[in-house]
């Protein structure tokens, strides 16, 4: 994919956008889930990631907070090589929330990175609660085969049946 040209991340900033299109394929910075309601579940499965550097996912709500194991945060990261294959997030608000989603990786000198580069996601909608993303990290050409998670959605009354 060398001939791609200008790296991702300028093009994101430059053009304002959370998704640019590069050689016919629509690549976003971030996923946005607008208008999520109040006790909705996340399922997060890790599919596929690299092993040249460890890779994330990442994810975040305006109103609430994400339930995890117990645990409750308004931001999330989910590292592929130990969260479990499969993750459930119960989100707690009370009124309708944001919630968005990205890849990260953790930087050799520690902390995490995200949105840099060549970093991007290709979203396939498999139905109409269930996304597949094929995140690029930022470090070297693009490779949408980093990182590659399924999430589905599903609201209460989805959950009860």
């Amino acid at each position: 994919m060398s001939s791609i040209g200008e790296e991702f991340g300028e093009r994101f900033l430059r053009e304002r956008s959370d998704t640019i299109d590069v050689d016919g394929m629509q690549i976003r910075q971030r996923l946005v889930f607008p208008d999520i309601a109040p006790g909705t579940r996340l399922t997060v499965s890790f599919e596929m990631h690299s092993n040249q550097v460890e890779q994330a996912l990442c994810i975040a709500t305006s109103k609430g907070s994400i339930e995890v194991v117990g645990q409750r945060a308004k931001k999330i990261v989910l590292w592929a090589d130990s969260a479990p294959k499969n993750v459930e997030l119960k989100l707690t608000n009370r009124v309708p929330t944001e919630v968005v989603v990205w890849n990260g990786w953790r930087r050799r000198a520690g902390g995490i990175d995200a949105g840099l580069r060549y970093a991007g996601i290709l979203v396939d909608q498999v139905n109409s609660s269930t996304w597949r993303l094929r995140c690029s990290d930022g470090i070297g050409e693009p490779n949408f085969e980093d990182l590659v998670v399924l999430l589905v959605l599903r609201t209460g009354a989805d959950y009860r049946r």
